[in-house]
């Protein structure tokens, strides 16, 4: 009997309780979108702060460029085939398969253009290099990949060749480059340092030599 009386009691009671809680679970759902929604305004607005932007672009840059030695390691790659002659004999998906094998940045690129050869998508496999290299050579090796096939075997290391000559070209420009910044950063403190010895120089030869001929009329 007692139990019969307390169940009603406590139902009635959770119910009234959930009520009242309602309005302060809304308000904590407000909050916590309105915290997330703060959290990314703030991210973006960091991301759009110059040295942020700095670091992003340096760090885009960074790996594009990882990106392009691994195409030119690829084309290394599909000279030797060519060479060994197992060009004749291996399909554009065997060939995707096996770069992505040997590769790590450009793995997901290799199979993506494998999947799109196995569809017949030969204009999906070109673009494929393109999307992740901005680059033109980027888009004319990827066609060249896709139409692997249809390449006669007694032209292909000289199209490798001119492919892995303009890579080489540019990598040998941006290890100059960068090098000419190490050095200009390696040199700049002694740079700054003779500058500073010809500023001693010139106080103590020029200007001091005025300050006393100003101080005979004041």
């Amino acid at each position: 009997m007692i139990i019969s009386k307390i169940v009603p009691v406590l139902i009635s009671t959770a119910f009234f309780l959930g009520i009242w809680l309602l309005p302060l679970r809304q308000i904590g759902s407000r909050f916590k979108k309105g915290a997330s929604s703060f959290a990314g305004r703030t991210l973006t607005a960091a991301k759009k702060a110059a040295p942020v932007a700095v670091l992003y672009g340096f760090r885009a840059s960074h790996n594009k460029n990882r990106l392009k030695d691994e195409l030119l390691d690829a084309l290394s790659y599909v000279k030797n085939i060519a060479i060994l002659g197992r060009a004749e004999s291996i399909s554009a998906g065997m060939l995707f398969e096996e770069l992505a094998d040997v590769s790590d940045l450009l793995s997901p690129v290799f199979l993506e253009m494998a999947r799109c050869s196995a569809f017949n998508d030969r204009d999906g496999a070109a673009e494929a290099l393109h999307k992740v290299i901005y680059e033109n050579y980027a888009s004319e090796i990827g066609i060249f990949f896709a139409g692997w096939e249809d390449v006669p075997p007694e032209t292909l290391v000289q199209s490798i060749d001119v492919f892995r000559s303009a890579l080489a070209e540019e990598r040998y420009t941006r290890l100059r480059k960068r090098d000419e910044a190490i050095s200009d950063l390696i040199y700049f403190p002694v740079v700054l340092n003779c500058a500073a010895v010809l500023l001693n120089f010139l106080y103590v030869a020029y200007f001091l030599e005025q300050k006393e001929l100003l101080s005979l009329f004041f």
